[in-house]
Parts: structure tokens; sequence; C-alpha cells
């Protein structure tokens, strides 16, 4: 996870990216024939991968199109909102999800997208519940640059030793917790990064109701209510007990050494298990979702979306929508995932087989509910204290009603 956030929101580019995107204050680049190709700005630092996904995308819509890329995300931003509300804007560009792509909603400067998501998108295999992420007043303004679902990896080795199954029931899950540490093994791997205590809190809540946590995001219920104490006291009682190892940087070496036999993935992360430490996928570990503690509820899968958009004011509007209808056809989308990385359809076939069990998943309505993470699904101001309120939590420096207090007064001051 923290690699892939990094890959999202702390990115630089070679110099040279920078000259060419001075095209973009032109309103075109030269495009073959001597048209205008349709710019498409974005904050991915991969001119190799652009270079190959480019010509693919102008080959599905018939549309010359030029991906240009910014050296960092402030001077992204910048270009964008100076831009924006002209001609000369980007026909598509990349953004952020939750609060910071309502505000573009809000004023007027990204296209409605709904129809091509019914008619073009969710036909290509992209799941309908990441339109809901980014749905604002009944409508979808943002389609996915980037799709990460985030669900727990396991270590196959230590589960066949200790004669354990995948959990069908939260109890079970539990159950296979309290094994896991009698045999003297941390059943839960977390990082130090603090921001990263989030995880269990949306995992923890999503289990439990949700709804609540969506209603948590958005200050419709309270951090010291009834219902997120009733949720929160089951993630105390597995910390009083020791299920999640000691905060660690090494917790991927940890868990591929044996000496954690879980943790939260996103499907950027089995990769590097194999890569680096030769375990194989399906074989050596695999994945499963934390069931839910209500079996009338669907366990949840929390995502984390990057998202595309097209410019509302730009010049080259008409074509962007049209360059939209095919991206997510299966030639670009496996280019992009063969390139990039990522997996924003089902169907794209993808190498490692606990990648594509993840991303599985996630197009199975029936089963599971995709949540967009909470990182991106609450404000940024009120999403920072609880991070850090959660971090002490996790450390045992501040009881459950301490903390909650805490994040409750900041909510107040946020949703005022």
């Amino acid at each position: 996870m923290k690699r892939a956030l990094t890959i999202l929101l702390v990115l630089m580019i070679p110099a040279a990216m920078v000259v060419a995107a001075g095209g973009a204050q032109s309103g075109g680049t030269a495009a073959a024939g001597g048209g205008k190709a349709v710019e498409y700005w974005n904050d991915k630092p991969d001119p190799e991968s652009e270079a190959a996904l480019a010509p693919e995308i102008t080959k599905a819509s018939g549309i010359p199109v030029t991906l240009i890329s910014y050296p960092d995300v402030a001077a992204y931003q910048t270009a964008i909102q100076q831009s924006a509300r002209t001609p000369n804007a980007p026909g598509l560009f990349t953004w952020w999800s939750g609060f910071q792509l309502q505000t573009l909603v809000e004023n007027g400067l990204v296209e409605d997208l709904t129809d091509i998501w019914q008619s073009y998108i969710i036909p290509n295999g992209v799941s309908a519940d990441v339109a809901e992420s980014l749905k604002f007043n009944g409508k979808v303004y943002a389609a996915p640059w980037a799709l990460l679902n985030n669900t727990i990896v396991y270590n196959k080795k230590i589960f066949n030793r200790l004669g354990l199954k995948e959990p069908a029931t939260f109890q079970e899950f539990l159950d296979i917790c309290a094994k896991i540490k009698a045999a003297g093994i941390y059943p839960i791997g977390h990082h130090a990064a603090s921001w990263g205590s989030f995880v269990w809190l949306q995992i923890m809540l999503g289990s439990y109701d949700p709804q609540l946590y969506m209603d948590i995001c958005t200050g419709k219920e309270k951090y010291t209510g009834d219902k997120m104490k009733a949720a929160l006291r089951v993630w105390d009682d597995m910390l009083n007990k020791g299920y999640f190892s000691d905060p660690r940087d090494d917790w991927v070496r940890a868990f591929a050494d044996e000496e954690i036999a879980m943790a939260n993935f996103t499907t950027a992360d089995p990769i590097g298990l194999t890569r680096d430490y030769d375990l194989q996928p399906l074989t050596d570990y695999d994945t499963f979702v934390v069931p839910s503690q209500n079996p009338r509820n669907k366990a949840p899968i929390f995502f984390e979306v990057a998202p595309l958009c097209v410019s509302a004011h730009s010049a080259q509007k008409a074509q962007a929508l049209e360059i939209i209808k095919h991206y997510y056809e299966l030639p670009v989308q496996q280019n992009f995932s063969d390139h990039y990385g990522y997996v924003n359809s089902s169907k794209v076939k993808v190498a490692n087989g606990v990648t594509a069990k993840m991303y599985a998943f996630g197009s199975q309505p029936d089963k599971y509910q995709m949540i967009l993470r909470f990182y991106e699904n609450t404000p940024a101001e009120l999403r920072d204290v609880v991070i850090n309120e959660m971090a002490r939590f996790w450390l045992r420096q501040g009881t459950l009603d301490q903390v909650l207090a805490a994040c409750q007064a900041k909510a107040d001051q946020t949703f005022k």
C-alpha cells in the first residue's frame, strides 16, 4: 500500500517531460495529418508506459491522443486550476477521488459520465460499485485511471502447517487468529507508517456494518456513538490478545519468513512477494476477504481509485468523451495493465494468480461490496486527526473512549 500511495500521490518525471507539458497551454499537440491530438494530462511518471498506451487509445477510438505528464503534484494541480475554466483545458486529466473530486464537481469543471458508464464502462468489466464512489448528486463524474483493491493475503505454508483454511465467518477469522497466536506467530502484520492505522479501522467498521462506515465518513454517525464503540471493541479485544504485530518496516519480509501469517495487501503488492522472496502465488500465499460480522451484510472490499476526468470547458470535450467510450475496451486495458501493473476491468488477464483473485472479488456483487477506502472518503483535515488517534489506539497509548472523543471533537468542527 505504501508503494501504491507513493505512485499515486508523490510523483516525479524526467525534466524533458516538462517541456512537453508546455503544449498544454497552447491548446493542443500536433497530430498526424495536421490535426490536434486530444491532450491527456496526468501526474504519473512513466514515459515508457505512456508511449505504449497512447497509440492503443488512438487505435481504439480513432482519435489521436497525447499523454502529457507534469513534474510534481503542486505544479500539476496549479496547471489544472489555471486552465480548467477555459477552452485550453485538457480533454482528459487524472485527479484524486473523494472530496477533491467533489470540489471540481461543485465548480462545474468536470463532465457528467453517467450514460457512458452504463453503456460502455460497466459492460467492459468495470465494477458498478466503483461508479458509486465517483458519484455526486446522482451523477458519475469520473472513470478509473487506476483501481486498487485491498484484501487479506495469507501465508499458505503457515495455514497448511496449522491445519487452517480460509474463514467463512468472522468468528472463524477470530479463531484462526487465536490458533496462529498460540503457535507463536503474529496473526496479522502491521507496518510502521502511522498513516496505515486507518486500514484496520475501515476493516472493523466495514465488517461490522458498511452503512456505519459510510455514516462515520460523512458525519451522520458520531465517533462516540454506541455503534462505533461496539464495532471497535472487537478490534480492542484483538489488540489486547496480541493478534497484531508490533509496527515494523519489514512486515513484508516478516510475512515471507513466516513470522507473520496475514496482512492487508493492495493488488499492487503480491507481485513483490514473488519477485523479491520467490513465493509462488496460490501455492505459497493466497487471499481472502474478511467476512462480515453480520451474515445479512456483504463482506466489504475497500478500494482506492485514481479518477480520470473529462474537462467540462475544454475545446476537446467532444473528442474526449468519445475516447472514454473506448478507453475500457480490452486491448486498451490489457495494454494499461501490462505496462502500469494496475487492473480496472475483470476482463483483463493478470499473470499473478493472487492479484487476479483480488480483482475477481470485485466482480462478485452478490457476495462483496466495493467501498472507497477511508483515506479518500472523509475530509482530509478530519482524516489526519483520526489516523493519528487510531495510531495511538493501536500502540495502546490511549483508551478507546479517549481516542474516539478526540476524533469526535474534530468531526464536530469539520461537519458543523
